[in-house]
């Protein structure tokens, strides 16, 4: 058994509407205060410890060029990826809810533009074209868009607090490096950082995708999946929203994400290796402070000392096994 202290450097690469709520809750706990949400209001907050010294990055919908400018070229890589019509549905819904809940999360301009995505279904949001590129290829985008963020963080800490406030407001406008309605060039970009990264996941094998994960850094797996930003709607976990669709419907979804189908494909070719490969080998990876972290409350003081001790009980370990 290979024995580490703490788990490997990570970069969760979130891509929305596809679980990713629920693994950062189960990478935070894993992590402890190595464990940092990527996104550029908290990064703009960030003043008592280096953005370089955690272990754990969630990056909040933020793609590679964030991961390069953290400048910190090791980091393993990890992702979930989904169905594109199921996704499209889901973040449908997502977006209805957190507009009228959570309006203060976006800009003045943005609350203008689709405040009339309150109340109508989604056949009627795709025929009046309210979230056209939302609904379109949104992972190819995510994964396979470029952008400054040295010149947006730079900009953003010239301005003064009330403009520093809107800017990391929703949507964030970070000066883009290519053509974002480049679709064949974002799908070559997105397909390409898949093949670099350590795990690619898929949503409908969630539980099969948290196991390579575990396994990848070391860390327990809970009995059973952890769950966050559920649609209370989907009752049954094996509901697929494109069931309860039109047909037409359906085919326009797929038509508006022709390259997130082909780079979904591609998915779950990986995923199938990489599957394959776990089950040929033999268990091995144990990270000693996550198990703690995980079986023990992180709030209690107890569970925090032991933590902190755990160096010294690594080494006593290692020095029995010497004995034995």
């Amino acid at each position: 058994m290979h024995l580490r202290f703490e788990p490997p450097t990570l970069y969760f690469m979130h891509v929305p509407k596809t679980g990713g709520v629920a693994l950062g809750h189960w990478l935070r706990r894993a992590y402890g205060r190595g464990y940092f949400d990527l996104d550029l209001p908290q990064i703009m907050k960030l003043t008592s410890r280096s953005i370089r010294d955690f272990r754990c990055y969630h990056a909040w919908h933020h793609g590679r060029s964030l991961l390069e400018w953290l400048q910190r070229p090791h980091l393993l890589v990890i992702t979930m990826l989904r169905d594109p019509v199921e996704r499209a549905v889901s973040l449908f819904g997502y977006r209805q809810h957190v507009h009228a809940m959570r309006p203060e999360w976006f800009k003045a301009e943005h609350r203008d533009r689709i405040s009339s995505l309150a109340g109508i279904d989604l056949q009627k949001c795709l025929d009046d074209g309210l979230l056209s590129q939302v609904f379109s290829n949104g992972q190819s985008r995510v994964l396979g868009i470029r952008k400054d963020y040295t010149t947006f963080f730079d900009q953003v800490m010239q301005t003064t607090p009330e403009m520093r406030t809107h800017a990391l407001l929703r949507p964030y406008n970070v000066p883009l490096l290519v053509d974002k309605d480049d679709l064949p060039l974002l799908a070559m970009n997105a397909r390409a950082w898949l093949d670099e990264m350590a795990v690619v996941g898929l949503t409908a094998r969630y539980a099969e995708s948290l196991l390579l994960i575990g396994d990848l850094l070391g860390i327990p797996v809970p009995a059973l999946p952890p769950q966050a930003n559920v649609n209370p709607q989907r009752t049954d976990p094996a509901m697929r929203y494109q069931d309860q669709l039109a047909p037409e419907v359906v085919e326009r979804l797929e038509d508006l994400n022709r390259y997130d189908l082909k780079l979904y494909a591609h998915a779950q070719e990986l995923f199938e290796q990489q599957w394959a490969r776990y089950q040929a080998k033999p268990r091995r990876t144990y990270s000693i402070a996550a198990h703690m972290r995980y079986h023990m409350h992180p709030a209690t003081e107890i569970a925090k000392q032991i933590v902190k001790q755990m160096p010294l009980l690594v080494q006593l370990y290692a020095n029995i096994r010497k004995q034995v």
